[in-house]
């Protein structure tokens, strides 16, 4: 069976209540999670044997708490480290009507963030691994895990393991220079990689045309960086900060031929955090599961709207459901 490894920070989210301001607020939601942590929770609960690789805390009882959500979802947690330092988190206020959400990032003197070296044993690290998942947030968090990061990338892909690389750009975490440094370094060593037309002009310099047209910045995607099998990604066209129209696209770049997902129409969001991940997990699965591109990406991008409806950074739907809510036109599933 495929084993995914999963590498990243874990975090704690603390959220204010719709309609409330960090600079008011009085109390606030907690979830865990992390751009990896959520991916690799979406791929277990479609079947895949995962794990989870990170730092967390020593004797800390919210690294209690995550190992036991990741546990209780099937996550093969044995490449967990621990350590001195503090927990990354993040302080969301959740944006309602024209006002969109904002987001404060505070990683830093985190467990994983500290880390000078890799102090993984990288043979049993990636033992039995068939993929490797790992985002830009990731790379993002200190300077030496801008160094360590790409390694950890470059050693598994010695051993022909499969990258796979969500781009995840967050200005507050690192500047563009910064970024653009080492997404070069790490781009050719990617085979499916989840990036915008945006990381496309930006990062790897592609001529701007006056459309976000995604075939034309998968196309160019391809030609410069020709290990990439896949590029993906999903396109929003707001109403407000916190209801869209929202498709998905994959690029088949070997082939060179993608689709557009169908659309939803997401009026009602409950929480945007962690959609995307869903969405990759989504493609993944059509990627490792030698789905047609149709299928794949009408999957993902369904798992996706449905993760909308949820509040917390992780999807609790399963194969099944998602299915059944693609099939399903009544507003009562009985």
């Amino acid at each position: 069976m495929t084993t995914i490894l999963a590498l990243g920070e874990s975090l704690v989210r603390l959220s204010t209540q719709k309609g409330n301001r960090l600079s008011n607020a009085t109390k606030l939601n907690l979830y865990y999670g992390g751009a990896e942590a959520n991916v690799a929770i979406n791929l277990s609960q479609l079947d895949y044997k995962v794990k989870y690789a990170t730092k967390l805390p020593i004797n800390n009882g919210l690294s209690k708490s995550i190992i036991n959500q990741l546990q209780g979802y099937g996550i093969d947690c044995s490449d967990v480290l621990y350590g001195k330092g503090r927990l990354g988190s993040y302080f969301l206020e959740v944006g309602t009507g024209l006002r969109p959400t904002n987001i404060i990032y505070d990683s830093q003197y985190s467990t994983i963030a500290m880390m000078e070296n890799i102090e993984w044993d990288l043979d049993k690290l990636f033992e039995n691994v068939s993929v490797l998942h790992i985002t830009g947030i990731t790379l993002a968090i200190s300077k030496q895990w801008q160094k360590i990061g790409p390694i950890i990338m470059k050693e598994a892909k010695n051993r022909n393991i499969k990258i796979s690389f969500d781009m995840n750009y967050r200005q507050s975490m690192w500047s563009h220079e910064e970024a653009k440094k080492v997404y070069q370094e790490v781009l050719p060593y990617v085979d499916y990689l989840s990036a915008s037309e945006l990381d496309a002009i930006y990062f790897m310099d592609i001529p701007k045309i006056e459309s976000l047209d995604w075939k034309y910045y998968s196309k160019h995607i391809g030609k410069k960086y020709p290990n990439i099998e896949y590029v993906y990604g999903t396109n929003r066209v707001l109403i407000t900060p916190n209801s869209y129209d929202m498709n998905g696209y994959i690029w088949d770049i070997r082939n060179s031929q993608g689709i557009l997902s169908k659309k939803y129409k997401n009026y009602t969001v409950v929480d945007r955090v962690g959609t995307g991940d869903r969405y990759a997990a989504g493609v993944l699965d059509g990627i490792l599961s030698k789905k047609p591109l149709e299928e794949t990406v009408n999957f993902a991008i369904a798992a996706s709207a449905l993760k909308h409806t949820v509040h917390g950074d992780i999807n609790p739907f399963s194969r099944l459901e998602i299915e059944s809510f693609m099939d399903n036109t009544a507003n009562i599933v009985r």
